[in-house]
């Protein structure tokens, strides 16, 4: 009998074509968990981080564009957040998310002014800058946003700026009183993305009207350096231009690596270097590519090197060349990325975990992004989440609170310690703290990686009816979404019960319950949405090679004691239905961390695949070893 020792996971996603399991790549795909410290864990829910973004007067809730932080002179930073109408300031004493209001002269213009954005891959990008006389701003534009109105003669654009108290107009000189002046082609319209590179103020693929309204698709605007004589904001003074790529390929974005911008085409990476001379600081060069990038926003800097998602694969550049890094996943942005809304794709980073995050839609019936693509580069692998997320951001923003702050009156969950599952160790220390938050399409954002649930909300009612409708604070559920519904008082025949939903609002999920003869809802409660975690191994048979089938006599599973229960199914031939399920269940209470569980097989067959799986609220499943107990078996079927 041998003894083979499943450990030191790798995963990848599609479907590998090898016939005997390799230690190395042990997991063909997981859905809902992820490698990490090489055990396989399921991922944790979200928590939203601040209150829904809701306008003055037409109460907001769209979706979210962009998530930043903005360094402020004194060292400390701000977080603001953009949706298609708004710009957001987080508030650490109330945690809301306050609206920051437009200048007077865009409202006396329009006082109905918002950035009109209407396209879902519209994204906006944001940057710090340095005023020549050492304040700072904070410069946003994005590709769908609409001009400040303007009043009078002045010129307006769609490259606004935030002074810490209101938002105006970049070029408009009504709003901005620091000189922001235009190039010599015409008036800055916008740009896709802006950046601080190399002390000026960069516009990556304006559209410039001059003569007429042109978008140079291959180019960046650069202004002058800043100096005493407030030369930082022009864009038509001796050190400011415009460089153009010696490409007609289209250019989608731009990110800052080192001492160079990345600049991705969709064919190619190029490079945008420092010259050191002030009136001709940049040169471009193409690097080595592979592939390009299809998706601008799905860009992301981490460790010397640029990752980002073309459609044809992956590929990481460090400004020498450009490699693929989806050989594990050769064929997942081609089969599982919607061709037609590819360029959704929005690309973060979860400092915390190692993981390069692109959340993307899975089908062209959607325009909005339902799936996230994990990458850990530490270990080199790969899984997916089902999450909707717009976008990611990062911030150590947060409020300060003591355990006496920990109450009710903050959140009602934390009226008692058994009435919220959150992570009671991680409540209190948000200021300073690196946060990885997500933006949805419902105006809401969320903080990753704080539940072990899919998201967690207090219940404000329900109704009684054929099909229950639940009132909640704010709503990430879609319809399909599994729920459990618990600690609900007056309609107490509804706790412990676990549905789907089948509609939705803004603030209320209807679900397959029937209340009709329930108690009448007073008060509490709560509602969770399940985490759906599934692990596939690759086939298994060691001795393929030898024409030999696998005789498999048992295994045992290494689990953590925290897990509290999962299922293992045991398929034989790629066969559809399992022919075993076993119920793992560590013993609780254990004084080990890991327990040791053994499953007998007695079976024979060409080749065996293995899938962990188990709808989740409450726990993690932490799986950190397998031992498979064969041998030789008979000649394989010819």
């Amino acid at each position: 009998m041998d003894v083979i020792e499943i450990s030191g996971f790798k995963s990848g996603i599609d479907r590998s074509g090898v016939n005997f399991l390799d230690p190395s790549d042990a997991f063909e795909s997981i859905e809902n968990g992820y490698v990490y410290r090489q055990e396989i864990l399921s991922r944790k829910g979200y928590t939203q981080f601040g209150t829904a973004l809701t306008g003055v007067s037409d109460n907001d809730r769209t979706r979210v564009m962009g998530i930043f932080e903005n360094y402020l002179p004194d060292g400390t930073r701000e977080l603001l957040v953009c949706t298609k109408k708004y710009l957001y300031k987080y508030n650490t004493g109330t945690d809301a998310f306050d609206l920051i209001p437009f200048k007077a002269d865009i409202l006396i213009a329009d006082a109905n002014f918002n950035f009109g954005i209407t396209g879902n891959a519209q994204y906006v990008s944001g940057t710090t800058y340095l005023n020549p006389d050492g304040t700072q701003r904070f410069v946003f534009t994005g590709s769908g946003m609409v001009e400040a109105p303007a009043r009078g003669e002045a010129n307006f654009s769609a490259v606004f700026y935030y002074d810490g108290n209101e938002v105006g107009d970049f070029f408009n000189p009504l709003d901005n009183m620091t000189p922001a002046v235009e190039p010599a082609q015409g008036r800055v319209i916008r740009a896709v993305k802006v950046n601080t590179f190399s002390g000026r103020l960069n516009l990556v693929i304006p559209t410039i009207q001059g003569s007429s309204t042109r978008i140079y698709q291959q180019a960046v605007l650069f202004s002058a350096l800043p100096d005493e004589g407030g030369s930082g904001d022009n864009f038509n003074t001796p050190g400011a231009g415009l460089i153009v790529a010696n490409t007609f390929q289209t250019m989608l974005g731009a990110v800052i690596l080192g001492d160079q911008m990345i600049l991705q085409f969709q064919r190619s990476s190029w490079s945008l270097e420092t010259t050191g001379d002030a009136f001709n600081p940049y040169i471009t060069r193409q690097i080595p590519s592979v592939l390009g990038t299809d998706a601008g926003f799905s860009a992301v800097e981490w460790d010397y090197e640029v990752k980002s998602l073309g459609k044809t694969g992956c590929i990481t550049t460090d400004g020498r060349q450009s490699l693929r890094f989806d050989n594990l996943i050769p064929y997942f942005t081609r089969s599982n990325i919607s061709q037609e809304n590819f360029n959704l794709v929005y690309g973060g980073f979860y400092r915390e975990q190692g993981q390069f995050l692109f959340s993307y839609p899975s089908s062209n019936d959607i325009d909005y992004q339902d799936k996230v693509l994990v990458y850990n580069y530490e270990e080199h692998t790969w899984s997916v989440f089902d999450a909707r997320f717009s976008v990611f951001g990062e911030t150590i923003v947060g409020q300060s609170l003591t355990w006496d702050d920990i109450d009710e009156n903050i959140k009602p969950s934390w009226a008692t310690w058994d009435t919220t599952e959150e992570i009671w160790d991680e409540i209190g220390i948000g200021a300073q703290t690196q946060k990885t938050l997500a933006g949805g399409n419902n105006g809401d954002i969320y903080h990753l990686s704080q539940d072990y649930d899919g998201y967690f909300l207090d219940i404000t009612n329900i109704t009684n009816a054929s099909s229950a409708v639940i009132s909640i604070d704010a709503n990430p559920f879609a319809i399909g979404d599994l729920v459990y519904i618990d600690q609900v008082s007056g309609m107490t025949e509804i706790n412990g019960q676990t549905a789907n939903v089948t509609a939705i609002t803004s603030s209320s999920i209807t679900v397959n319950i029937n209340s009709s003869s329930y108690g009448t809802y007073t008060m509490g409660g709560i509602v969770e949405q399940y985490i759906k975690f599934r692990a596939q191994t690759t086939v298994f048979n060691p001795y393929r090679a030898q024409g030999r089938k696998c005789n498999l006599s048992h295994i045992e599973f290494l689990l953590s004691t925290e897990t509290e229960h999962m299922f293992v199914d045991i398929y034989e031939d790629e066969e559809e239905s399992p022919f075993k399920t076993v119920e793992l269940e560590p013993v609780q209470g254990s004084t080990k961390d890991r327990q040791w569980i053994t499953v007998i097989v007695n079976d024979e067959a060409n080749f065996f695949t293995f899938v962990f799986r188990e709808d989740i609220i409450s726990e993690q499943i932490k799986i950190a070893d397998m031992r498979i107990h064969c041998a030789q078996g008979a000649l394989t079927a010819g």
